[in-house]
């Protein structure tokens, strides 16, 4: 089977599952129109991300070469006017959308529902402008659409969730090199948090929680996760006793994925609704802004209840997030016809 991962590996997602679909026998390759900001590899990029005829001459090339075309954040081979999608689906090639987040989440449906919600602290909003686009050519053309989390089943019908994609290459590298006890400082409890978004990941909240705490004389430090490359981001964590993702969402996400992977406690906000969506409960530590003080507090006065996410986590991580079950998953939905009769 050839297949074609484009035009963006959002977390290094598409290059890990084109790269283990290789491994599988497969002709599979990743293609973005710019590398990101953490270095993400895949195995051919534009030489200029603005250049409109490249993006064309591709198009044309992997048109001829390849059978499947699974396409990330609500994108495809010309971009986000998604115009080649239906030339492709006319060619008889077989369509995918893989939709991340803030690329097909209703933020008016979201805020009038959920209580707790990233949309609702957002500002401006981040929702891609193509969102609708993007959902009507993926149920028309789409043979199935994939989501990374449960939350965005609701927004997206055929759906089927594909949880994020873990490069545990990476992972067993950062373990290898950080031989270490994590709680290192029984009088200390070190906190990591990387506050990529601000607003959607509810970074106020945590620096007020640890301040506020840290004024009631509980010996806390915050370490922001930020500037770094993937990987050094990935071994600062492995230094902190506990750390912190997401807290609006409402479902975890990629680097919650890793942290598991890794053994690191974490805490994040998981809606109620959305934990029958699962497969089995994530061995993570639920809190929101509302709670998140005593939360930290009863960490902070019974430290030893982190030890039992550690081996949890690893092995959570390694049933659900290992890339070469979730690249055998796509493949079957590759070789079947899986669009609505």
């Amino acid at each position: 089977m050839k297949i074609l991962h484009a035009p963006e590996n959002i977390g290094g997602m598409a290059g890990v599952l084109a790269r283990e679909q290789s491994r599988l026998g497969h002709d599979a390759i990743s293609y973005s129109f710019q590398t990101n900001h953490f270095k993400f590899p895949s195995d051919i990029v534009l030489n200029n991300p603005a250049s409109k005829s490249e993006k064309i001459n591709k198009a044309m090339k992997f048109a001829l070469e390849f059978d499947v075309f699974h396409f990330y954040f609500g994108s495809s081979l010309l971009g986000s006017g998604l115009q080649d999608v239906k030339w492709l689906s006319k060619l008889g090639k077989k369509i995918f959308f893989y939709f991340c987040g803030c690329d097909i989440r209703d933020e008016k449906t979201t805020i009038m529902k959920y209580p707790i919600s990233a949309c609702q602290e957002c500002f401006p909003k981040l929702c891609s402008a193509n969102r609708q686009l993007a959902h009507d050519i993926a149920q028309k053309y789409g043979e199935i659409n994939f989501v990374s989390t449960p939350d965005l089943l609701e927004f997206v019908e055929r759906s089927v969730l594909l949880p994020q994609v873990v490069d545990f290459d990476i992972i067993d590298e950062i373990k290898n090199e950080n031989k270490v006890d994590r709680v290192k400082q029984k009088d200390r409890l070190t906190i990591a948090h990387a506050p990529t978004n601000r607003l959607i990941k509810g970074t106020k909240y945590i620096i007020d929680t640890v301040e506020s705490l840290k004024s009631e004389g509980l010996n806390i430090e915050l370490l922001l996760i930020e500037n770094m490359t993937h990987k050094d981001a990935l071994h600062s964590y492995m230094n902190a006793d506990l750390a912190i993702d997401q807290l609006l969402v409402g479902s975890y996400g990629l680097l919650t994925a890793e942290l598991m992977a890794l053994g690191v406690p974490t805490v994040v906000y998981l809606r109620e609704d959305l934990l029958e969506k699962y497969d089995e409960a994530p061995p993570l530590i639920n809190a929101n802004p509302y709670n998140l003080k005593d939360i930290i507090k009863n960490i902070y006065n019974n430290r030893e209840m982190l030890h039992s996410y550690n081996q949890r986590g690893e092995e959570y991580a390694l049933k659900y997030h290992h890339p070469v079950p979730l690249a055998i998953k796509c493949l079957e939905y590759y070789d079947h016809d899986n669009k609505k009769k």
